[in-house]
């Protein structure tokens, strides 16, 4: 799977990378939010983690939180707003959105308000979301870990051996680490 422009944590030649397909509206995809980042802080230099929005047509709050992010990941603090958007699920409508935006850090509110009517946000959200329809995905949230699909919401215990065997796997590959990735998982 392309990582594209997509948003990222951890380095970009991990070992192993996690491809999160997530609402910010489903409670599944709130609970999985600070798993990964457990997992992202107990493999800070082989777990890199990429965001793709997967905004389920019940959540009708889902589409504005993914603009929401968007526009603040062009302030640069696109994981400061989905850290926000999950830990405050219960206030996605429009009227809490700048509250969050300004709890995430967005540096310049007007720009980033101004950039929620804008093509290039939503633009990105329905990129990933022809992603989302071309792996044909059962719902939130979905994560590819080194290609591999995983549905569902996991725990630190379930997923930490899961990262680990797919850590080990692509250690014992032969291939470098900064070309794993498009090896292994891509086939370029």
């Amino acid at each position: 799977m392309v990582v594209g422009t997509s948003p990222q944590r951890g380095p970009s030649d991990a070992w192993v990378t996690i491809v999160e397909f997530g609402d910010f509206q489903c409670p599944y995809c709130g609970a999985e939010a600070p798993v990964l980042t457990q997992v992202l802080a107990a493999n800070p230099a082989d777990v890199r983690l990429v965001y793709k929005h997967f905004t389920l047509s019940q959540h009708v709050y889902a589409p504005g939180a993914a603009i929401a992010a968007e526009c603040a990941a062009d302030q640069g603090k696109f994981w400061e707003m989905y850290d926000q958007l999950y830990a405050h699920q219960d206030q996605l409508d429009p009227a809490h959105l700048p509250a969050l935006a300004t709890a995430a850090g967005v540096s310049d509110i007007t720009t980033w308000q101004a950039c929620l009517g804008t093509p290039a946000p939503a633009a990105r959200v329905a990129a990933d979301m022809a992603v989302v329809a071309q792996l044909n995905l059962p719902g939130t949230p979905t994560l590819v870990i080194n290609g591999d699909e995983y549905f569902g919401a996991f725990s630190y215990d379930q997923l930490a051996p899961i990262v680990a065997a797919a850590l080990r796997k692509a250690e014992q590959s032969g291939i470098p680490r900064a070309d794993y990735y498009a090896k292994a998982v891509l086939g370029q």
